[in-house]
């Protein structure tokens, strides 16, 4: 049963990454003012999933808090300085596409374009990073029960 539920939410995080895929093959065709609306909708579901990792790492933090040894609080506060920097880099990012996005300066507009770029390829290295971690977790969660159930 645990190992279908692992599976669903990976086929979760295939159909997100096609659906954004397609978005992005699209966008080639698109107006500003549509790029802009896009961008919105996708900077609000972003921060939406931002929101909603921020609970389940908060929760999954105070679980271990409570259950964890000293090695395992050690761990906890590496992921947790892990997501405070990627939060203050994002942050950074959003702060500095925000100011850039302002300007008019053709050049200027072209360094936002190249910072958008690298950010958005920062993204999907942490997105990879992330769902190799997660495939870790998930098998060494099913080796776990299957262990104990021997």
């Amino acid at each position: 049963m645990a190992g279908a539920d692992l599976s669903t939410q990976f086929e979760k995080i295939s159909d997100s990454a096609k659906a954004a895929n397609d978005k992005i093959k699209a966008a080639g065709k698109k107006t500003k003012d549509q790029l802009d609306a896009d961008l919105a909708n996708a900077r609000a579901k972003a921060s939406a999933t931002a929101d909603r990792l921020d609970e389940k790492a908060s929760a999954a933090a105070d679980r271990l808090d409570e259950k964890a040894d000293a090695a395992k609080d050690k761990a906890s506060s590496q992921s947790q300085e892990v997501r405070r920097k990627w939060q203050a880099h994002v942050a950074e990012v959003r702060a500095n596409i925000d100011k850039k996005k302002a300007e008019h300066d053709v050049k200027e507009a072209e360094k936002a374009a190249k910072l958008a770029l690298a950010y958005a390829l920062d993204a999907i290295d942490f997105a990879q990073a992330a769902i190799d971690q997660a495939e870790y977790a998930a098998l060494d969660a099913l080796y776990a029960k299957a262990a104990a159930a021997s």
